[in-house]
């Protein structure tokens, strides 16, 4: 990779150093402030002429200035007029807005992947979207990143009789996928409303037993946490032993953490694909430097 260049933005939270390490190749940091009239100044301080600049911005909190840093930085890169230019998004910001939930909606997530395919992007990586789906809007290459194995290997070790929990539909895919590498059974919870007092509440699969078995509830995306504590709330409910989390972005509060240790979760894990200093954290750019490899 003797022509690779890695562009590390101004939101990476080390994955771009990482990645650069794991790839051997240099690593090139933007220089940037804001301005006066709150403008947000970007520059590279290198020239990457013909070369391919992976250029990495995770786009967690605040997503909207980190999508406008991204792009500067890219229109920088341009004018070097490289090769070609990857980006590595680690956090996917508007992935959630992934269609029109009421009339009148944008659907988030392709205006930027669209536009960041019409500022002549070649190829994109990012880790766990919050609906894959989603990715084939930005119309080119494109590698996803799963952290499941990492979860795995790190969870591989606790009590065989171990349940994997989905706390909700969207995440059934990823507890049947890690419960197969460790072995263990799966199983979900749905949400039922009262039609006459508009009540939700949490059902699991009838005749499940919870009883006395440790739980690990994986989901991708947490932030407020009230999806994981109800389900963490059910478990114990129905006589769980330890219950962990593992989530690919963990956008929690302090105070988030500690409503969710207060429902009966002993253990929070997630990447660092966003800065979390409230549970335990797994470094993905292995595996973002792996998958960069094939694009390259």
């Amino acid at each position: 990779m003797d022509n690779v260049v890695v562009v590390a933005c101004t939101a990476t939270n080390g994955i771009a150093d990482g990645v650069a390490e794991i790839l051997n190749v240099p690593l090139v940091k933007v220089e940037s402030r804001t301005l006066p009239d709150g403008e947000s100044y970007i520059r590279v301080p290198v020239d990457v002429s013909d070369k391919t600049a992976v250029i990495v911005q995770s786009l967690y909190p605040p997503q909207d200035k980190h999508i406008i840093e991204l792009i500067l930085t890219m229109d920088a890169v341009k004018g070097y007029r490289p090769g070609s230019i990857v980006l590595v998004m680690p956090y996917l910001a508007y992935s959630r807005q992934n269609k029109r939930f009421l009339p009148g909606e944008p659907i988030s997530i392709e205006v930027i992947l669209r536009m960041l395919r019409s500022e002549e992007a070649d190829a994109i990586v990012t880790v766990d979207p919050h609906r894959q789906e989603s990715i084939k809007s930005f119309n080119g290459n494109y590698a996803i990143v799963d952290p499941i194995s990492l979860f795995a290997e790190l969870f591989g070790k606790r009590s065989k009789d171990m349940v994997v929990l989905a706390p909700d539909k969207g995440a059934l895919s990823k507890a049947m996928d890690i419960a197969s590498v460790l072995k263990v059974q799966f199983t979900q919870l749905e949400k039922e409303r009262d039609r006459k007092t508009g009540e939700v509440r949490l059902v699991g699969e009838q005749n499940f037993r919870f009883e006395g078995r440790d739980v690990l509830i994986i989901d991708d995306i947490v932030s407020t946490g009230n999806t994981v504590i109800q389900a963490a709330k059910f478990a114990k409910l129905n006589g769980a032993g330890d219950i962990a989390v593992a989530a690919s972005h963990l956008l929690i509060s302090e105070e988030t953490y500690k409503r969710m240790v207060e429902s009966g979760i002993s253990r929070v894990v997630g990447t660092n694909t966003v800065p979390c200093k409230y549970s335990e954290t797994i470094d993905v750019s292995p595996l973002i430097a792996e998958a960069l490899k094939k694009i390259l």
